[in-house]
């Protein structure tokens, strides 16, 4: 933005300069900076993914219930099932849970359902209605379809974030065109507009700005709160 402002100030020595400095020129830079500008700002792809992990985050939560009922049955019907109950994979899924481990819970989950599938009538038996397993498949279904969502999420940001690479290496590719006219154009000439088109000078500049900035914000926000006499009698 700085290198703009000055480019925009001095335009008429830079197109004496050279002839790559056109008004064409200078409307590219500026699309890219908004471009710039805006992938580093949350955008939605970020927001909708930040979304579908609560939604995933809360179902899985709500499948733990589940597994507490499911483990009640197996404990009593431990004697007639065809495996240990320690080796249905109660323990992986709610591990899978509590690390977020999305592909574990989903594994281990159809692991689960078929093991009980072979054993349902024994379970049945011991007052486990059918209705769970097909509950319990239906959970497993809605995790996996969020955690399919979850991945779309990713990748779209991931080819955005490629994209805006290419877009800031091409942003930087101007500016530095621009700097190097600027410093052949001012140096020996004028100290004060050689430091425009520095980028150690613009650093500071920007760090500076941010930091009075800063302070600013703290003074507003100590100011407001301090009481005043008639605001103390009020509260008073």
């Amino acid at each position: 933005g700085f290198i703009l402002e000055s480019l925009n100030t001095d335009f008429e020595l830079f197109v004496q300069y050279s002839p790559i400095f056109s008004p064409q020129f200078v409307m590219g830079v500026k699309e890219k900076q908004a471009i710039c500008y805006e992938s580093t700002t949350p955008t939605d792809v970020l927001k909708l993914q930040k979304v579908v992990t609560n939604k995933i985050l809360d179902q899985s939560g709500k499948l733990r219930l589940t597994l507490n009922q499911v483990e009640g049955y197996l404990d009593f019907a431990a004697n007639d099932l065809d495996i240990a109950v320690k080796d249905f994979p109660l323990k992986n899924i709610r591990l899978g849970i509590s690390k977020s481990n999305v592909e574990g819970v989903l594994n281990n989950g159809r692991n689960l359902i078929a093991c009980l599938k072979r054993n349902e009538p024994a379970l049945v038996a011991k007052g486990m209605r059918p209705e769970m397993i097909i509950s319990l498949t239906a959970e497993i279904n809605d995790i996996e379809l969020l955690n399919t969502n979850q991945n779309v999420k990713k990748n779209e940001r991931s080819r955005t974030k490629v994209d805006n690479i290419k877009v800031f290496n091409e942003l930087w590719d101007d500016l530095d065109i621009i700097m190097k006219a600027g410093r052949a154009i001012f140096r020996g000439v004028d100290n004060v507009k050689l430091k425009e088109y520095t980028m150690t000078s613009l650093l500071k500049r920007v760090h500076n700005e941010t930091s009075a900035a800063a302070k600013n914000a703290e003074a507003k926000a100590k100011a407001t709160d301090v009481k005043t006499p008639d605001t103390e009698e009020k509260q008073a």
